[in-house]
C-alpha cells in the first residue's frame, strides 16, 4: 500500500480560479495511478476559516472554493474507479472559534455551553503547552476562560459530554455515506487527559465503524504502540525524522535505533515518511539536502516495512522550510509545468520556495533520465511487485558500519536483502558492489 498527502487548495485547479478543488483531483488522478497511490489522505476540506483548514466551523459542509457535495462524490466516484482510497483529515479535538456550537455557546446557550471546557476557580489559567510553552486557557471580554489547546481560535471538544460524542459519530457517519474510505485523526493523542482514558476513548469510538483508520500520535513508542492497536496505521514520526537525521550526518545509526523502537515486532501497520505539513520539507531538512541525498532518503522509506507515504511534492523534491507563523511556506502550489501555466495550475499564492524554472516539476522531471521523480517511480513500481513488505520484519545484517546500512526483510517464506550505501565512494558487501548514495535490492 502507498499513500499521498494532498493539500487540495495547493494540488490541481479544476475551474481556473488558481485555487485548487475536488474537480482538479479528478484531473489529478492520471498521475497519481502513474506515480502508483492506493490511497490519498486529503488535508481538512471542511468550511474553515484558516489556511490550513484544522479549525473547523462546519463539519457537514465543503471550503466553497473546493467544491460542493455533488463536486465531492464525483471525486470520491472518480477515486474508487481507478482504485484509489480516500481518507479525510478529520480534526475532532477541537472546532473552529465560529462555528456554530461555540458561537452559541458565547451567547449564553447553556446546551451549547456544555459543548465546550471552561475554566473553574480551581483551574490553573497559566496552564502550557508542553511543545512550545504556549497558553492553554484563552479570556473573554466577560471574565470567563475557554481551553483551547492548538490556540484561541480553535476551543476544545468536551468529550465528557456525551452528546459531543455522539455529534462526531454523526460526523463520521455522514461522510462514510459519502464513500470516504477512513480518516487521518488530527491531535490523536490529546481527546482526554492520560494515556490509559485516551485509548478507551478511541477504542469506543472507532467500536462501530471501518474503514482506514490513520493517527497523529506524535509522542514516545509505548504511546504510539498503545493506540495502534486500535487504529491499524500510526504516522511513525520517529522514523520519518531519523531517516533524514541519518542521511544528512551520514551515519546510520539512528536511523536503525528508531527501526528498532517503532518497526520492530509491531501489532499495527507504521506509516513512514520523509515529511508533511508540520515540518520542513525533505529537500529542505536542515537547510537542504543535495538530490543524491533525497533519493537516498526516499530509496530508504520505500525500502522498510510499513506502509510508505509520499507528502504531495516531495517526488519532485520540492523545498519548504517551516518556521512560525509563517507555515504555509511548505504548503507551495503543486508545479505541474516548467513555466507553473499548463492546465490544472494553482495559483493561490506565489511560490516560496519552488519557482518557475527551478527543475521542480511534473513536466520537467518526467523528461530529465535521474529525476527524483523517476526514481521514486522506480520505488513505488518495487513495492507494487512486493505487496508483502508492509508487513515484513526486519533483521539487520550490519549494524556496526555508519555508512552501509544492511537488512533483510522477511515474511512467509519469502525474503530480499537491502543495502543502502551512505558514503560518497562505491562500498562493497559480500561481493555486492553498491554506488555512491544508493540502494541495493538482492
Amino acid at each position: 500500500m502507498i499513500g499521498y498527502q494532498i493539500y487540495v487548495r495547493s494540488f490541481r485547479d479544476g475551474n481556473f480560479d488558481g485555487v485548487g478543488d475536488f474537480k482538479g483531483l479528478k484531473g489529478a488522478i492520471s498521475y497519481l495511478k502513474e506515480l502508483g497511490v492506493d490511497f490519498v489522505w486529503l488535508m481538512p476540506v471542511f468550511s474553515s476559516i484558516s489556511f490550513h483548514g484544522y479549525d473547523v466551523v462546519d463539519f457537514y459542509s465543503f471550503k466553497a472554493e473546493y467544491g460542493d457535495e455533488k463536486d465531492f462524490r464525483e471525486m470520491i466516484e472518480a477515486f474508487h474507479d481507478n482504485g484509489i482510497k480516500v481518507v479525510l483529515d478529520l480534526p475532532i479535538h477541537h472546532t473552529g472559534f465560529l462555528h456554530t456550537w461555540f458561537q452559541k455557546a458565547l451567547k449564553g446557550d447553556p446546551h451549547y455551553r456544555d459543548y465546550y471546557v471552561w475554566a473553574s476557580e480551581k483551574t490553573d489559567l497559566d496552564e502550557r503547552r508542553e511543545w512550545d510553552n504556549e497558553r492553554i486557557w484563552h479570556p473573554l471580554e466577560d471574565g470567563r476562560f475557554y481551553r483551547g489547546l492548538f490556540g484561541p481560535l480553535s476551543p476544545d471538544l468536551n468529550y465528557d459530554n456525551p452528546q459531543v460524542f455522539e455529534e462526531m459519530k454523526k460526523v463520521v457517519y455522514h461522510l462514510l455515506e459519502m464513500g470516504v474510505d477512513g480518516f487521518r485523526f488530527d491531535a490523536a493523542k490529546h481527546m482526554r487527559d492520560t494515556l490509559e482514558q485516551n485509548v478507551r476513548f478511541w477504542r469506543y469510538f472507532l467500536s462501530d465503524i471501518e474503514g482506514i483508520f490513520l493517527a497523529e500520535i506524535w509522542a514516545e513508542s509505548k504511546v504510539v504502540d498503545e493506540h495502534g492497536r486500535i487504529f491499524g496505521y500510526m504516522l511513525n514520526f520517529d522514523t520519518s525524522h531519523c531517516i533524514k537525521e541519518a542521511v544528512w550526518k551520514e551515519n546510520f545509526k539512528v536511523l536503525i535505533e528508531s527501526i528498532e523502537r517503532a518497526l520492530v515486532g509491531k501489532d499495527y501497520l507504521p506509516v513512514n515518511f520523509t515529511s508533511n505539513h508540520d515540518m520542513s520539507r525533505l529537500a529542505s531538512f536542515e537547510g537542504g539536502l543535495s538530490e543524491e541525498k533525497v533519493k537516498l532518503s526516499l530509496s530508504i522509506l520505500f525500502t522498510l516495512p510499513g506502509v510508505p507515504l509520499i507528502f504531495y511534492g516531495d517526488e519532485l523534491g520540492m523545498k519548504g522550510i517551516y518556521r512560525k507563523p509563517n507555515t504555509e511556506v511548505v504548503l507551495d502550489p503543486f508545479p505541474w509545468s516548467e513555466n507553473i501555466s499548463l492546465e490544472g495550475q494553482t495559483f493561490w499564492k506565489w511560490p516560496a520556495y519552488n519557482s518557475p524554472f527551478s527543475g521542480v516539476s511534473v513536466e520537467y522531471q518526467k523528461k530529465k533520465r535521474d529525476s527524483i521523480l523517476l526514481h521514486i517511480m522506480k520505488w513505488t513500481g518495487f513495492r507494487k511487485e512486493n505487496h508483502w513488505l508492509d508487513r515484513a520484519n526486519i533483521e539487520f545484517l550490519c549494524k556496526e558500519e555508519k555508512l552501509l546500512h544492511v537488512y533483510r526483510l522477511v515474511d512467509e517464506g519469502r525474503s530480499l536483502k537491502v543495502i543502502h550505501n551512505l558514503s560518497n565512494g562505491e562500498m562493497v558487501f559480500e561481493g555486492v558492489r553498491v554506488q555512491p548514495y544508493s540502494t541495493e535490492v538482492i
